[in-house]
C-alpha cells in the first residue's frame, strides 16, 4: 500500500487543487504521504528480503474528498496520482525495479470508479453506469453468477449494484465503456513496460467483458501476466474465474490465475483448529485435492493476509511458532506466494476497521522513532521473523522445485500434514505439525517420495537429520527439509 510504505518525496504530500491537501498520519483514513519515490528508495531492502515482484495498490489518480489513500475509487485512468508522483516517476520505478530483477504489478479496477471521476459529473451517456431509483449496494453474492437455480434479480443486484456509495458501477456492456477501459490498460503496458496486472473485484464486472479483456491482453502482450482478485467462498466458484477450465459451458475467462482465498482459509483453519475428518489440517488437503478444477493452479497467488484482511500474526494469536509455520507453508506450497508489507517484521492487527491493518511501515518517514528497514531498528523478535522470511524467500528463488516442481501431498494424520515438492534435481519435504505438542513422525508411509534419500537438511536452521526413518517435529512447527 504505497501511501503507507515510505514517503520518499515530502514535496508532493500536498498538491494544490486536489480534494485532500496535506497529510495526517494520526488519522487512519487520511493520506499519510507514502509515494512512488519511497518504493524506489527501498528497492534494495525488498531485493535483500527476497522479493521478486511488487504489487502496488492502485496508484492512478484517486481525487476523492475522503478515504482516497487506498486508490480504489479512480478519478483518472491515465494519470498517476500527483501525491504519489507522476507518470514519469512510475516509469522510473518500473525501470529501476527491472534493473534489480524485480517486476512491477499494476492494480486495475474495471468494476467501478470514484464518484469524482470526470465522466460521472457529465456522463457521455446515461447508460455508462448502472443506475437505480435509489442507492443499491451489491449483495457480494458471487455464487449467483454460476448458480443454475439463481434468480435473474439476484444476479443483477450482484453485478450491477454499486460497490459503495462513492463507487458508481460501470456498465461494461456499453461498447464505449469497454473500449475506454481496455485502451487504458493497453496504454499503461505500452507506456511503462510493467509486467503484470492484478484485477480488483473481478467477479463484479460483466463477465463477458472480463473474458474479452483477458483475451485482448494475451493477444497484445503474450508475456504480460495477470491475476484476478476472487474474494469468494468455495473452490469451484473460485476456479471458474480461471481460463480453460470447462466449468461453464461456452465460457472462457482468459484469466491465468486468481488470488487463492480458499487456500488462505484452509491454512488459517489448519493453524487454529484441531484436525477432524475434513477440518483443521485436513482442510488444506481437501482444498488442494480440488486443483483439478484449474488449468494451472500454479498460477494462483497464495497469501497469509492482505490489505483487506486481519494480519496473519494476529489471526493465529501472536504465536511465533504458528506464524513461522504459516510462512513456511506459503513459501513451499504450489502457486505464487505474496507477502503483505510488514509481515516480514510481524506487524499485527485485526480489520476492525480495515484501516488498522494499513498502518505506516516504521522508518518510512523522516523523523520516525524507529526504522524497521534497518536491522538496528528492529526488536530481536522482528529480526528473527525478518531473517526467517528472508531465508525462505531466497531459498525459493534458487530452488526450481519450489517454483514449478511437482507436488505430492499425504492425508494428514493426528494434525501432521506432509507434502513434497520435487523435480529431477531436488526433493523438498515439508512436515507441518499443527498440534501444540511434539510429534514423532514415522516416515514409512512416505517411502514413495523418500526412496534413496538418507538425510535431510532443514533449510532455515541448517540442522541436519541423519536418520530419516522418523522425524521429531516440535509443536506448531513446520520443517522444510531438503533431502539428500
Amino acid at each position: 500500500m504505497p501511501d503507507r510504505f515510505a514517503n520518499g518525496d515530502p514535496t508532493n504530500d500536498s498538491v494544490e487543487g486536489m480534494s485532500i491537501e496535506g497529510v495526517n498520519r494520526e488519522k487512519m483514513y487520511f493520506r499519510h504521504g507514502g509515494d512512488l519515490q519511497g518504493v524506489i528508495d527501498n528497492l534494495d531492502y525488498l531485493k535483500s528480503l527476497g522479493i521478486t515482484a511488487i504489487w502496488l495498490n492502485p496508484v492512478v489518480e484517486c481525487d476523492q474528498p475522503y478515504e482516497s489513500y487506498h486508490g480504489y475509487a479512480i478519478t483518472n485512468h491515465f494519470l498517476i496520482d500527483r501525491r504519489f508522483g507522476s507518470n514519469e516517476k512510475y516509469l522510473e520505478l518500473v525501470q529501476k525495479a527491472h534493473e534489480k530483477g524485480i517486476k512491477i504489478i499494476m492494480d486495475i479496477v474495471p468494476n467501478h470508479v470514484g464518484d469524482q471521476h470526470w465522466m460521472i459529473g457529465d456522463l457521455p451517456d446515461e447508460t455508462w453506469i448502472h443506475q437505480f431509483p435509489e442507492f443499491t449496494r451489491t449483495t457480494y453474492r458471487d455464487p449467483t453468477l454460476m448458480d443454475p437455480y439463481a434468480s435473474e434479480k439476484d444476479r443483477s443486484i450482484m453485478s450491477d449494484a454499486w460497490f459503495d456509495h462513492h463507487m458508481p458501477d460501470l456498465n461494461q456492456k456499453h461498447p464505449q465503456v469497454a473500449n475506454y477501459l481496455t485502451q487504458s490498460y493497453l496504454w499503461w503496458v505500452e507506456y511503462s513496460g510493467h509486467d503484470a496486472y492484478r484485477i480488483d473485484t473481478y467477479a463484479y464486472p460483466d463477465q463477458s467483458y472480463m473474458a474479452a479483456l483477458g483475451k485482448r491482453l494475451q493477444e497484445e502482450y503474450p508475456r504480460l501476466s495477470f491475476f484476478a482478485e476472487t474474494w469468494v467462498h468455495g473452490v469451484a466458484n473460485q476456479a471458474q474465474y480461471t481460463q480453460n477450465n470447462n466449468l461453464r459451458e461456452g465460457y472462457n475467462s482468459y484469466c491465468p490465475g486468481v488470488t487463492d482465498f480458499q487456500l488462505h482459509y484452509a491454512l488459517n483453519e489448519a493453524l487454529t483448529r484441531t484436525q477432524g475428518w475434513s477440518e483443521g489440517a485436513a482442510r488444506i488437503y481437501y482444498t488442494l485435492m480440488q486443483d483439478f478444477l484449474y488449468e494451472d493452479p500454479y498460477r494462483n497467488v497464495t497469501f497469509l493476509d492482505n490489505h483487506d484482511l486481519s494480519r496473519f500474526y494476529s489471526v493465529i494469536g501472536e504465536n511465533l511458532a504458528k506464524f513461522k509455520s504459516g510462512l513456511a507453508f506459503l513459501m513451499t506450497t504450489r502457486g505464487i506466494p505474496m507477502i503483505y508489507y510488514g509481515t516480514e517484521i510481524g506487524m499485527k492487527n485485526f480489520t476492525d476497521p480495515d484501516g488498522k491493518v494499513r498502518e505506516d511501515f516504521p522508518g518510512g518517514w523522516q523523523g520516525d522513532a524507529q526504522n524497521k528497514f534497518l536491522p538496528s531498528g528492529r526488536s530481536p523478535q522482528e529480526q528473527e521473523i525478518f531473517e526467517y522470511v528472508q531465508k525462505l524467500a531466497l531459498y525459493r528463488q534458487k530452488t526450481p522445485a519450489l517454483q514449478g516442481g511437482r507436488l505430492t501431498q499425504f492425508v494428514p494424520e493426528n494434525g501432521v500434514y506432509v507434502y513434497f515438492r520435487f523435480d529431477s534435481q531436488k526433493t523438498v519435504m515439508v512436515v507441518m505439525n499443527t498440534h501444540e505438542t511434539e510429534a514423532l513422525v514415522d516416515t514409512a508411509r512416505f517411502r514413495e517420495r523418500m526412496d534413496g534419500f538418507t538425510k535431510g537438511r532443514e533449510i532455515v536452521t541448517g540442522g541436519v537429520i541423519e536418520n530419516l526413518s522418523s522425524i521429531r517435529v516440535p509443536g506448531f512447527t513446520t520443517w522444510v527439509l531438503e533431502l539428500n
